[in-house]
């Protein structure tokens, strides 16, 4: 089971959209509060099925952005940046992906440049397909040629 499956009423709530970025024309800033409960199993690709608990997910508010090319086309999204992890959710201040794994109780810690949440990348790119093992960004055979910066998910 995924974990939109764990988690069957998430619950995104955008909201703060804005599409006048002075820098970038084509990209589309705005903010997420998202939550949910904690309601069916998640099969997780390294320890195996995790139970539900019931527990909340409640996450802090995130910036995020989409940047779409001149035919309309989402080019690149961003996700997970907490804005304020002070607010009172339930995930210690993680935002995206790593606040569901810290309210089914697999804390990963989300730092940019963590060695742990780095390794764990990593391993995707190196473990077939048929494992399972969720992927955090694409491989560099895949990425486009305007994409400049070498760095790949955690790496600082």
């Amino acid at each position: 089971n995924s974990l939109a499956s764990a988690f069957p009423d998430l619950q995104a709530n955008v909201f703060g959209l804005t599409a006048d970025d002075p820098v970038e024309p084509n990209r589309v800033w705005y903010f997420t509060r998202p939550n949910a409960t904690f309601t069916q199993p998640f099969d997780h690709p390294v320890v195996g099925t995790i139970e539900p608990t019931g527990a909340a997910y409640i996450a802090p508010p995130e910036a995020r952005s989409i940047i779409f090319n001149d035919d309309g086309k989402v080019r690149y999204q961003s996700v997970g940046y907490v804005s304020d992890r002070f607010t009172g959710d339930t995930t210690g201040g993680r935002g995206a992906v790593f606040g569901q794994y810290a309210v089914m109780g697999q804390e990963i810690d989300a730092t940019v440049g963590s060695p742990i949440t780095t390794l764990l990348q990593k391993l995707a790119d190196i473990l077939p397909d048929s494992v399972g093992f969720p992927k955090s960004y694409s491989s560099k055979e895949s990425v486009p040629s305007w994409w400049k910066d070498p760095r790949m998910g955690a790496e600082k």
